[in-house]
């Protein structure tokens, strides 16, 4: 659809738009016709158990004829009661509270609001400093803008945003911590979030909140001692671990949680996408006993939810997907698929001289782009690595996003996050295509 003919205001209002009218499984078609292979769950790592389930939207139908709205002010509902119950049983030890938004901004939003009554719960209202990676990405309302560490995202609104200090994430490929061992690495960038506190006054440090792993850092892995050392700082500081896992929850890892890879658990781990599968807007935050009883004990709440946190009809899909992920073991099968899928993208694309590193957890995987494997050089913006690389793979029938970074520590980086439906030979299909593409318009960049 082209901007002159549309009525909709694009995020980006001079480009065309191809017009997606279809969607079964993990294929799309768009209005002529033109069939692809969706590599990226909808494009933002949501609709991540297929499209087109049957079952999902008659049940849908069914509640939206039983209940299809209350808000949860002065009542609740048995489906907000159902989903909540279920998440905390998947939650690790410890947490037994959920609190349900409409998206992964709310939510990680909501995180700082019940951050801010659990330090008032504990009479330290000093505490409101909230400290964040750079790069990384936490949303597009403002709360959440001014806790991303984007400044190609962020700068615009400036004004309207609140301070908070941001330190490097545990970046091995460039920076100060390019190719130490991964433990060393983990380390030194973890200690740099307890100077961090230090420089800000520890007594007004409320919250450190980071994905476990990032698309906006590159989709690095960081080894589990970086995430037991953030753990050990926090607590010795009195701050919450937010963790922001809209992505990398919900099976996209392996597991429930990301952070059950490193043997941690979050304060407050806040999940989206996934959750509902894109069949509905739905998000939660899953709260430690510790901050719930906390805030319950000192007669505290989070007065102002908004509209739809807690919908029936959203909690309703939220069961039923969670249904699938259970009936269908979409975990394993993220970890196991997630293995062939980096073996054979390493075996295909591995040694092209444009491909610096594979790296990613599950089905969530990134592929850097570098001028030279040696110097690891970025690609200057001119070379639209990431426009000739989606229009050449859409052209041949594939779905796949490459974002550029405005970070000095990450370049273009492909994001390979498919459906956890997607079987091995959709990914070989996918990982050739890739090949076929570099070959094609990599040459090109230069």
């Amino acid at each position: 659809m082209t901007p002159e003919k549309s009525a909709v205001f694009y995020r980006r209002p001079g480009d065309d738009h191809p017009v997606i009218v279809r969607a079964e499984g993990c294929y799309l078609w768009d209005g002529s016709g033109h069939r692809v292979l969706d590599l990226a769950s909808g494009i933002s790592t949501t609709a991540s158990i297929g499209q087109g389930r049957g079952e999902i939207a008659e049940l849908m139908a069914d509640q939206a004829k039983r209940l299809a709205f209350i808000h949860n002010s002065w009542v609740t509902n048995d489906r907000q009661e159902e989903l909540a119950a279920r998440y905390a049983r998947l939650a690790p030890d410890g947490v037994n509270k959920v609190v349900f938004s409409s998206g992964g901004s709310e939510a990680n939003e909501l995180s700082l609001r019940l951050a801010r009554q659990y330090h008032l719960a504990n009479d330290e209202p000093h505490r409101w400093k909230v400290i964040s990676l750079a790069p990384s990405y936490h949303g597009a309302t403002m709360g959440a803008l001014s806790m991303t560490g984007r400044w190609d995202v962020n700068s615009d609104y400036e004004p309207y945003l609140f301070a908070s200090q941001r330190i490097p994430p545990p970046v091995r490929y460039r920076g100060s911590f390019r190719d130490l061992e991964p433990k060393e690495a983990g380390l030194r960038a973890a200690d740099l979030l307890a100077d961090a506190i230090e420089a800000s006054g520890p007594e007004s440090v409320a919250a450190f909140i980071a994905e476990p792993i990032s698309p906006s850092a590159g989709t690095v892995v960081p080894d589990p001692v970086y995430w037991q050392r953030i753990r050990e700082i926090c607590d010795h500081f009195g701050l919450l671990m937010i963790a922001d896992e809209v992505v990398t929850g919900a099976g996209r890892t392996g597991y429930f949680v990301a952070m059950d890879h490193f043997g941690v658990t979050a304060d407050l781990s806040n999940l989206g996408k996934g959750l509902s599968g894109g069949y509905a807007p739905l998000a939660a935050t899953l709260v430690r006993d510790t901050v719930a009883e906390t805030i319950k004990e000192a007669d505290r709440g989070v007065s102002a939810l908004h509209t739809y946190a807690g919908n029936p009809i959203g909690c309703a899909v939220g069961s039923a997907v969670l249904d699938v992920i259970e009936r269908e073991n979409l975990n394993e099968r993220s970890r196991d698929l997630g293995e062939h899928a980096l073996a054979y993208l390493e075996e295909q694309i591995g040694d092209l001289p444009w491909v610096g590193e594979i790296r990613g957890l599950g089905l969530l995987i990134g592929i850097e782009y570098v001028q030279s494997s040696e110097g690891r050089e970025r690609f200057p913006a001119s070379a639209e690595v990431g426009r000739t690389l989606w229009e050449a793979m859409w052209a041949k029938g594939f779905l796949l996003r490459t974002l550029r970074h405005s970070s000095a520590l990450v370049g273009d980086v492909t994001n390979f996050v498919p459906a956890l439906i997607i079987d091995d030979e959709q990914i070989t299909a996918g990982v050739d295509a890739l090949r076929d593409t570099l070959l094609e318009v990599a040459p090109t960049w230069a």
